[in-house]
């Protein structure tokens, strides 16, 4: 063999190895931008879930303390919730409406504005109002902790829990934030309970963007009929009640950072 074929041969074997090189290299790198991709979605997507989960537990502490208010009769209560690379804020307000209607077809209007806390990741939500816990995701939710409102039998108590927010904060982020509440009025609602034996006919109104939760829960209780006359109200009727007591705790809250 002559050595021009030596060199030849030579050559082909230094090619060979370069691109035998190149193809695992590129390989390799394929596969790490690939894992990575995949890993960093599902890291993301582990850390968005466990964010949610902390903040279901925040809520369950926040609604805790916001029962010590209005059932056990506390001053005020601080609640702390970490937020990360979420949000906290004012949500859009709801309104409940109570309504009775007497013997001689007159009425007595009672209104109550709440303003809900919202914890707020992505297209899923925690939400607090009028004394009920919600998570949502996009147009799904469930409600995860009942409010106090109805005792629906013919003794109806609506203990109505109405939670209101004061202050410059409406919006935070990236941080942990303290919710502090604090009770500014809980009594019965006046006029609404002078004859409680008096009142034909109490209807229940909620005009909220998770009326269909509402809803859910109001048919749960006996006694209510329940129909939606738009898509964000729920209205309830409860006919020939024995007694009814309308109380109302307002509770104001603001963010602290």
């Amino acid at each position: 063999m002559d050595q021009r074929n030596v060199d030849e041969q030579l050559d082909d074997r230094g090619l060979s190895e370069v691109l035998g090189f190149a193809l695992v290299f590129a390989l390799v790198v394929s596969t790490v931008i690939l894992v990575a991709i995949i890993g960093f979605g599902s890291l993301e997507e582990t850390r968005d879930a466990e964010e949610l989960n902390n903040a279901e537990r925040a809520f369950d502490v926040l609604a805790d303390n916001m029962a010590d208010i209005y059932e056990e009769g506390a001053p005020s209560r601080a609640t702390e919730i970490s937020l990360q690379s979420a949000q906290l804020q004012v949500g859009e307000p709801i309104m409940m409406n109570v309504t009775a209607i007497n013997e001689s077809g007159g009425s007595e209007v009672n209104q109550f504005p709440i303003d809900p806390i919202v914890f707020k990741s992505g297209d899923s939500r925690v939400i607090y109002a009028g004394g009920a816990t919600f998570r949502t995701q996009g147009d799904n939710g469930v409600m995860i902790a009942e409010p106090p409102l109805v005792n629906a039998s013919k003794n109806l108590l609506l203990p109505i829990v109405q939670n209101r927010h004061r202050g410059d904060i409406t919006s935070t982020s990236g941080q942990t934030v303290r919710v502090r509440a604090v009770s500014r009025q809980r009594r019965p609602a006046p006029g609404f309970n002078e004859d409680p034996t008096s009142h034909q006919k109490i209807i229940l109104n909620v005009t909220s963007p998770r009326a269909g939760l509402w809803e859910t829960y109001f048919t749960e209780q006996q006694q209510l009929s329940c129909d939606s006359p738009r898509e964000d109200n729920v209205r309830c009727t409860i006919d020939d009640p024995e007694s009814v007591f309308l109380t109302r705790t307002l509770i104001i809250y603001e963010f602290e950072t």
